[in-house]
């Protein structure tokens, strides 16, 4: 009864996005918002996975976002591929790329681990700066094509939904990983490593999967951006992107199937709020992480359970009074 449920309320909120556009009269600045709120939703879905679920921090995620994205813009502007076939591929080569990663720093946790992360994402970035013929260094790569099907373009309001359509895919993914035996590992796996190999997990199997399951959801969120914006350049992959989507992670709740999408939306509202701020919208993130971090670690998900139950316990108390 309760699969019924909360499958009749998934249908009707994918039924409320699809006719955003029209609720909302087709504004373009909002048409950004929800696109690029969409992207977050994607890239940070995958990092839920490697982080909320599997216990592993990662602070170097805009490196996989900038593989997706340089990989499908340069083999459609030099190459002339499908703009398909590019979102494809930016998916498969973060996912390549994250697992030869994965490999040697299995061992690695917490801080250790976030330092390597780090040093990834700054590495994938000089690497972008200073690979010129192939990734355009500082003028980045222009004219981006959008995705077509024949002679219809998808742009403009039809591209939110080819977003909206890789969501809903990548969630329905996500939600089969977790469920599966692999998501049970890795939650073994995040609860504690020492137990899960007594119970015969391959920690390094499984933690080497979570990150490239992570890194090919935000290959593809990095890929789908490069097509909407049309223009890359370095300065979209820097560790302030990575530090963005741990932050929506974290405010939403990470661990859950609903908190990424939440924090993403938030984020990326905060993120327009701000933009008067410039170089000291870090700082803003920096203090919500903080924030979050000591007084809500479970996240605005956490929040509304924690209130939920204390509702509950004050009205059964009230309830049990003669």
């Amino acid at each position: 009864m309760a699969r019924h449920k909360n499958l009749f309320i998934a249908m009707a909120f994918v039924v409320f996005l699809a006719g955003l556009p029209v609720m909302l009269g087709n504004n373009a600045y909002l048409m950004l918002v929800l696109c690029l709120s969409g992207i977050f939703v994607i890239a940070s879905s995958g990092l839920d996975l490697l982080f909320g679920y599997s216990g592993q921090i990662s602070i170097g995620h805009a490196a996989f976002y900038a593989v997706g994205a340089y990989t499908s813009a340069i083999l459609t502007t030099k190459l002339g591929v499908s703009v398909w076939f590019g979102i494809l591929m930016g998916g498969v080569l973060a996912t390549v790329f994250a697992a030869l990663i994965a490999i040697p720093i299995s061992k690695l946790v917490h801080m250790f681990l976030a330092l390597v992360t780090i040093g990834i994402g700054e590495l994938t970035h000089q690497a972008i700066i200073n690979l010129p013929e192939l990734t355009g260094g500082f003028t980045g790569v222009k004219l981006i094509p959008m995705p077509r099907i024949g002679s219809y373009v998808f742009d403009g309001i039809s591209y939110y939904y080819i977003i909206l359509a890789f969501v809903i895919l990548s969630l329905i993914v996500k939600k089969h990983i977790v469920d599966s035996r692999i998501g049970r590992a890795f939650i073994a796996i995040r609860e504690s490593t020492d137990a899960a190999n007594a119970v015969g997990i391959n920690v390094t199997y499984y933690k080497t999967v979570a990150f490239a399951s992570s890194a090919m959801f935000t290959g593809i969120a990095g890929a789908l951006y490069a097509h909407y914006v049309g223009f890359i350049s370095p300065e979209s992959f820097t560790l302030d992107q990575s530090v963005l989507f741990l932050t929506a992670v974290l405010c939403g709740g990470m661990g859950t199937f609903v908190g990424p999408i939440i924090g993403s939306v938030v984020i990326i509202f905060i993120n327009e709020t701000f933009q008067a701020l410039g170089s000291y919208q870090m700082l803003v993130y920096g203090i919500f992480i903080v924030v979050a971090v000591i007084y809500v670690p479970a996240g605005l998900v956490g929040a509304v359970r924690m209130f939920r139950g204390n509702l509950f316990k004050v009205v059964k108390r009230f309830a049990d009074k003669p």
